[in-house]
Parts: structure tokens; C-alpha cells; sequence
């Protein structure tokens, strides 16, 4: 069973680490940019891209999402089914994003090693990935719900995740697959599970939202930056 069939990227309150994720991207965007995105999904970060003034090469294996990702015409972007292997382009990208997606991979080092060869000389890497030291988890260590940080939930067994990696773990990865980082922050903090976080008030959200920047270290997700050495 894909993705598709059990979670919808823009209705579940993934939705906030999703847009949280591509302002931060957004910031290092320049208008006439080419950004590869792989796990582009239904487009929802491609939007952002787009918004920036960028030009997408989006991938996706589930083809439900690219459905929907066709279905908002956006300029300058090109949609492909397929994962890495179908990203080969003549042109190299000045940003390669993986958002989300390195934790379900069975050789991560292999794969930052291979998109490290799509970006031009000054590309930029960026990186995001649930955080084991988020808040939520921290309280369910404190409160017997889990036995170890970073221990996989059931809904990320349901989602494909091998194993999450925290930001120390990040570096290592990008640094044997001969990148450096230049930057790391946190997306969102999360006090709680997702099906409570998702019967606050969006003003409530957008302050999480906010707070992630400021404790970096408890956030829901790492974000890291990496160059080619």
C-alpha cells in the first residue's frame, strides 16, 4: 500500500512542519533558481518554491500526489514519477531539497552521496528530518510512554521510517558523503502528539511555529544546510 492511501499531505497536521519547513528554505531562494525536490508530494512545498521565484524538477513514486501537484499549474515546474534515479538532468541545481525523506531510505549516505552530484558548485543541500529530542518525546521518555529517544512510533513503522537520525547524526551523514554543514535550526516545537496538536487554533500553531527558532534543539524537526567540500 503507498502513501497515497493513507495520509493526505495537505490535510494532517504534517501540513505545519511542511510550510514551516519551505519558508526556511525559501530564505536562501533566489528568483531564477533551479531547485530539485525529491518526495515532492502533492506540491504543497513546490508552491513555495515557485512563490520564491524558483524553477522545480519535482519527484514522487506515489503518482496520487503528482496528480494533485499537476492540478495547481504551477509555472516552471516539471513533474516526474519515479525516486532518484529519475532526476537526471543536464543542468545542475542550485538547491536539492530532501524533506522528510532520508529515514526511509536503505543506504542514506549512498543517496546524499549521489544528489551531492546534482547541484552546481555553490549549490545548497537542505535537509530536514523528525528530531528524537523533540518536546513530545522527551515528555513520553519522562512519562514511561517511551523506552529511548530514538525509538520509531507506530505511525512512523506505518510510514516507512528505518530510523531517525538527530542533528549530531545529520552532520555525521553529510560529512561521509563529503559535504559540510553551513547551517542547522528547528522546525516547530511539539508539545504534543499529532492528534492533539491538531485540535488547536492556528494561532496557537503558528506560535509553535515560532518557538521552533528560538529552541532548536527540542524542535519537532532538524533542519540542516550542507555544501559540497
Amino acid at each position: 500500500m503507498g502513501y497515497a492511501a493513507i495520509y493526505d499531505p495537505d490535510t494532517d497536521t504534517d501540513r505545519w512542519y511542511t510550510d514551516a519547513t519551505c519558508e526556511a528554505i525559501c530564505h536562501w531562494v533566489r528568483p531564477g533558481d533551479r531547485v530539485l525536490e525529491l518526495g515532492c508530494a502533492t506540491g504543497r512545498m513546490t508552491a513555495g518554491f515557485v512563490a520564491a521565484g524558483a524553477t522545480v524538477l519535482g519527484v514522487d513514486r506515489e503518482p496520487a500526489y503528482l496528480e494533485v501537484a499537476t492540478g495547481r499549474g504551477l509555472p516552471g515546474v516539471e513533474l516526474v514519477l519515479g525516486d532518484l534515479s529519475s532526476c537526471a538532468s543536464e543542468q545542475p541545481f542550485d538547491h536539492v531539497v530532501l524533506a522528510n525523506v532520508i529515514h526511509e531510505v536503505a543506504d542514506p549516505i549512498g543517496v546524499l552521496i549521489d544528489v551531492a552530484e546534482a547541484l552546481a558548485p555553490a549549490g545548497l543541500l537542505h535537509l530536514s528530518l523528525q528530531n528524537p529530542s523533540s518536546l513530545h518525546r522527551l515528555v513520553g521518555i519522562a512519562t514511561g510512554a517511551m523506552a529511548a529517544l530514538h525509538e520509531v512510533s507506530e505511525r512512523g513503522s506505518r510510514f516507512g521510517t528505518n530510523r531517525i537520525f538527530d542533528s549530531m547524526e545529520l552532520r555525521g551523514l553529510g560529512a561521509r558523503a563529503g559535504l559540510r554543514d553551513i547551517h542547522h535550526e528547528g522546525i516547530m516545537i511539539k508539545p504534543f502528539p499529532n492528534d492533539v496538536l491538531g485540535s488547536l487554533d492556528d494561532e496557537t500553531l503558528r506560535g509553535f511555529v515560532a518557538a521552533g527558532r528560538l529552541v532548536p534543539e527540542f524542535a519537532a524537526m532538524n533542519y540542516l544546510i550542507f555544501r559540497r567540500t
